[in-house]
């Protein structure tokens, strides 16, 4: 079975099971995907827990999760382990890391900001190095992801260093529009059965993300964003720059390519900023990046337009009789490359213009077929 697809449904499921929460959903697979950790950051009520908690059902097998909710009284035992009576008679610390975060795949700390210092040092060489030191011993620690949760935005200066962490930090927000407030107040969401992924399943998906291929020009265009960030006092640091390349690199696996592409650069959004008011500055920045590629989607969709015009007009010219093999090959063609240019195009931002002015395109591209090759 094709991974790709398998977590294509699963994605699909879990939509179906939420509402507005598509962008969350998305955000949890490219950090899974990337190996890297996510931050959920919104008021109380709006799904947080509730679409990681979905997610982490959806593992199986020898998959090692992980979750709890932090608090100032949590204590280094709830999270890494109790030591061992007979070693500290030796006067050496090793902690029993049954079923806790230290042996985890998969992780979810709810209210993450609420960690003491006595929480951070171990927290931090997790996240970062994935060891944790054990009876005088560093010990590999099997972690892709932990995803953190919070109310509210970190105050305290020793929380700074978790903070940045999160490569991917997404602030959740409430529901925006009443027809879809009023959809989840009935109830109109239907529960889908979300399927099963194995840690062999996963481990796949993560060696071919790494396998996708960054072209130069991507790279080039990658620096200029960090630098027009700066220029915008928007200060991102090399270390994140680069992480940003391998989440490039699961959003084209998640979009069934083995290339990074100008439209990848949208799911880097939620790694750039630091306060919330830069959002607006990095979305912009990033637009300025997949806009050339909009325009090249629009001007191939209507170079396909004028190639069945033209040879319209030149069977029309030649009184050729119809060859029907040939036509239904060369519009079995023309589709396929409609629709792989439709899928890049729904990827990017774009104006109501240019989204009409694409469907405008297509349409008059399915008559023409419908009248001269189908």
């Amino acid at each position: 079975m094709n991974v790709v697809e398998k977590i294509h449904r699963i994605e699909g499921q879990m939509n179906a099971n939420y509402i507005e929460r598509k962008g969350e959903i998305r955000a949890i697979l490219l950090g899974v995907l990337a190996q890297k950790n996510v931050l959920f950051i919104g008021n109380p009520g709006v799904a947080k827990s509730s679409v990681i908690d979905q997610f982490m059902r959806s593992f199986e097998g020898d998959i090692q999760t992980f979750t709890r909710l932090i608090s100032p009284t949590t204590q280094p035992e709830e999270l890494f382990g109790s030591a061992k009576f007979e070693r500290l008679k030796d006067g050496i610390i090793e902690r029993n890391v049954e079923n806790l975060l230290p042996v985890a795949h998969f992780a979810f700390l709810d209210e993450i900001f609420k960690s003491t210092s006595d929480l951070l040092n171990g927290l931090l060489k997790i996240m970062n190095e994935h060891t944790f030191e054990n009876g005088g011993k560093q010990i590999k620690s099997p972690l892709f992801t932990l995803i953190g949760a919070s109310n509210e935005f970190p105050e305290e200066d020793n929380l700074s260093a978790l903070y940045d962490r999160f490569l991917i930090r997404r602030e959740v927000e409430a529901i925006k529009t009443p027809e879809k407030l009023i959809e989840m107040l009935i109830g109109n969401t239907s529960k889908v059965e979300v399927e099963k992924l194995s840690l062999k399943e996963i481990s796949e998906a993560q060696k071919l993300v790494l396998d996708v291929e960054i072209p130069l020009h991507i790279i080039t265009k990658m620096a200029e964003i960090h630098f027009k960030l700066k220029d915008s006092g928007i200060v991102v640091s090399d270390r994140r720059t680069k992480h940003c390349l391998v989440i490039l690199k699961a959003s084209a696996f998640l979009n069934r390519r083995h290339e990074v592409i100008a439209t990848d650069f949208h799911a880097i959004e939620d790694c750039l900023w630091n306060e919330a008011d830069e959002r607006s500055t990095v979305r912009d920045i990033l637009i300025e990046y997949t806009k050339t590629e909009v325009q090249q989607i629009l001007e191939k969709t209507s170079k396909l337009y004028n190639r069945i015009e033209a040879r319209k007009y030149m069977r029309e010219q030649r009184n050729d009789s119809v060859n029907y093999v040939e036509q239904a090959n060369f519009g079995s063609d023309l589709l396929l490359e409609l629709m792989e240019l439709n899928t890049r195009f729904d990827e990017l931002n774009k104006t109501q213009d240019e989204q009409k002015g694409m469907s405008e395109i297509i349409a008059k591209i399915h008559k023409l077929l419908a009248e001269e090759v189908l």
